[in-house]
C-alpha cells in the first residue's frame, strides 16, 4: 500500500538567542491510509512539532513532507491553506470553538470556508452532530456545554468534511478518564467510517495501546515504532531505532 503521509530527513530547529534548539533530528516515516498512528514520547521529545509539520502549519528547517502526493515543504501559505481545507480536519486538546457561535454553526466552518452551499453545509453538520449524539444541542454555544460535548463538536467540526487525514493533538489531555476513553471511542469510529488516516498525539499509554503503531519519539528522534499494538506496554521503555527510508526526490 503506498503511504498517505511520507516524511523524509525532517529536521527542525529554532533560534532562542544565540541558541539552537533541534526539535525533530532527522524523523524518517511513512504513515498509509485508514491507519490510525500514535505519537509518543515524554515532553518537549518534538511530538506536536512533528505534528504541526505534517499538518503544514510549520515548515522544516530542512527535509520532506509529502502528503496525498503534495509536497507540503514547497508550498506557499495561501496553498497550504487551501490543502488543509480541502485534506485535513483538525483535533484540539483546547477543543478551539468560537464562544460567539453555536455548535451547529462551529460545526460548519470547514464547510462555508471551503465553499458548500448553504443548505448542503447545514444537512451536513446537522449529520455530523447526530452522530456525535448532539443534535439536541446544536443551538447551545460552548459555555453552555461541558468539556466532553465541547470536544464532541470539535470531532464533528474537524470530520464534518469527510478528510482524508485527521491529525488530533492531545484530544481527550482536559478530560477526565471515562469521557477520554468515550471520546476516543468516537473518534476511531467516526474516522473509521469516513476512511480518514488518524494521527494522533498522546501522552496516554491506554490510548496508544488502541492504535494500530505506536511511533515513539526522544530528542526529535524516532526511536521506536510498535507496530503491535498489544506490544506497547511491554516495549514502551526499549530504544530500537527506525529503519532508514529511500529519500524523495528534490
Amino acid at each position: 500500500m503506498e503511504a498517505i503521509i511520507r516524511l523524509r530527513g525532517l529536521y527542525k530547529v529554532y533560534r532562542l538567542g544565540e541558541e539552537k534548539l533541534r526539535a525533530l533530528d532527522g524523523v524518517d516515516l511513512d504513515i498509509y491510509p485508514g491507519e490510525f498512528l500514535c505519537i509518543v514520547g515524554r515532553s518537549g521529545s518534538g511530538k506536536s512539532t512533528l505534528l504541526n509539520m505534517m499538518a503544514g502549519l510549520e515548515k522544516p528547517t530542512r527535509g520532506a513532507v509529502q502528503i496525498a502526493g503534495e509536497r507540503l515543504e514547497k508550498m506557499s501559505e495561501a496553498q497550504l491553506v487551501r490543502f488543509r481545507l480541502e485534506h485535513v480536519g483538525f483535533i484540539f486538546q483546547q477543543f478551539n470553538l468560537f464562544a460567539s457561535m453555536n455548535a451547529l454553526e462551529n460545526v460548519t466552518m470547514p464547510l462555508l470556508y471551503r465553499g458548500v452551499p448553504p443548505k448542503a453545509r447545514k444537512t451536513m453538520a446537522l449529520e455530523a452532530l447526530k452522530t456525535l449524539g448532539l443534535l439536541s444541542h446544536k443551538g447551545h454555544k460552548p459555555a453552555q456545554m461541558s468539556g466532553g460535548q465541547q470536544q464532541r463538536v470539535g470531532i464533528a467540526r474537524a470530520l464534518v468534511s469527510r478528510p482524508e487525514i485527521v491529525f488530533a493533538d492531545e484530544p481527550t489531555g482536559n478530560l477526565d478518564s471515562r469521557t477520554s476513553d468515550e471520546i476516543l471511542g468516537i473518534i476511531q469510529g467516526a474516522a473509521r467510517e469516513s476512511g480518514s488516516t488518524l494521527v494522533m498525539v498522546t501522552h496516554d499509554s491506554s490510548i496508544a495501546e488502541r492504535a494500530d503503531r505506536v511511533v515513539r519519539l526522544l530528542d526529535g528522534k524516532v526511536i521506536e515504532i510498535i507496530e503491535n499494538k498489544r506490544d506497547y506496554e511491554q516495549k514502551a521503555e526499549q530504544n530500537n531505532g527506525a529503519e532508514p527510508k529511500e529519500e524523495l526526490p528534490a
